[in-house]
Order: structure tokens, then C-alpha cells, then sequence
């Protein structure tokens, strides 16, 4: 055979191997999204879980919106940190970065009032109306902010009062923080 036929059925090949790899890395792709998501997080509610089994109870519950919780400095992170009002939240805290007098949280506007321990770090509560709400440690030295969503998901005009400031254990350890 001539040579200039074998090279002409090679880059035929070639070109077909091309575009067999493309058609490949397109489909995984496209694949990973409807897997994956598209990699942008509901900022509304974080993870929205359906039937839930209550630990507390052992019953199934409807949808419940998670708040991962920790401390960095003197602030409460909640992740995410809105959340839709007249649907059930989860606060999970992290143990492991929230140190002594962080783990009792309050929030009078919201009703919560807890003291997180490593074999009890959740709470669930449903906020009841929307706006900006300040939680605090019960020494009000550890701030943070939770956004209530209304149930359509728009913004409310309300923000709480801005808490005092906190008050100082003096390193003693009377408030939990170990110091």
C-alpha cells in the first residue's frame, strides 16, 4: 500500500479518537453537575434534610434545615447563616472548636437557650418570625447572627437590637472557658 494512503487513514483515525475523547469528557462533565450540583451552596437553608428521624424521639420528622455552629475568635459561625422562617433548624455544633463558655448559646427573640456538650451537641428549634437575630454565650462575650428568611425566602426589614456588650470572666474559669 502507499504510504500517503496509510498516513491519510491514520489521521482519520485519529481525528475519530478525538472526537470519541471530547464526546467522553463532555458527558462526565455533565454527568459530575447533575451528580455534584454546580458547585454554588443554597445559601438559604445550607442542607435541607427530608424525614429526618428526631434523635430525641426517634420519630420521623419533615424538612429540617441545617446550621453547622463553631467559634472563631469571639464570634459564632453559622453555616449557613440564613435560614426560612416556619421550617425546623438544626444547630450541629462543632465541640471541637467551641471551647468552654461558647458552648451555652441564647437567643430571647428566637427562644433557644442551650448548653452544648459532646454527647448532646444539636438543637432544633422553628423560628416563629423573620429578621436578624443576635445569639450569644451566656456571658454575651461570644456573638453571632442568624438571618430568618420569611417563607418565600425574602429578606425581613427586622433586625434586633444590638445586644450589650460582655462582661469578662477575668480568666478565672467561673464561666466554663477553662481559663
Amino acid at each position: 500500500m502507499d504510504q500517503g494512503v496509510l498516513y491519510s487513514e491514520d489521521k482519520n483515525k485519529m481525528k475519530n479518537t478525538l472526537r470519541v475523547e471530547i464526546v467522553v469528557i463532555v458527558f462526565a462533565i455533565a454527568l459530575s453537575f447533575l451528580i455534584f450540583g454546580n458547585g454554588t451552596e443554597n445559601s438559604v437553608s445550607g442542607a435541607l434534610v427530608s424525614n429526618t428521624v428526631d434523635q430525641n424521639t426517634g420519630t420521623e420528622s419533615g424538612d429540617v434545615q441545617v446550621v453547622k455552629l463553631y467559634v472563631e475568635g469571639a464570634q459564632y459561625i453559622l453555616e449557613p447563616s440564613s435560614v426560612k422562617k416556619g421550617v425546623p433548624v438544626r444547630l450541629e455544633a462543632d465541640m471541637s472548636r467551641m471551647p468552654g463558655c461558647p458552648r451555652e448559646i441564647i437567643s430571647s427573640e428566637l427562644g433557644i437557650r442551650k448548653t452544648f456538650s459532646s454527647s448532646d451537641s444539636t438543637l432544633t428549634f422553628t423560628p416563629s418570625k423573620a429578621g436578624t437575630f443576635y445569639i450569644s454565650c451566656s456571658m454575651n462575650m461570644y456573638k453571632g447572627t442568624l438571618t430568618v428568611l420569611e417563607s418565600d425566602g425574602s429578606k425581613s426589614n427586622y433586625v434586633q437590637k444590638a445586644l450589650p456588650s460582655g462582661s469578662s470572666c477575668g480568666a478565672s474559669g467561673g464561666c466554663g472557658c477553662g481559663s
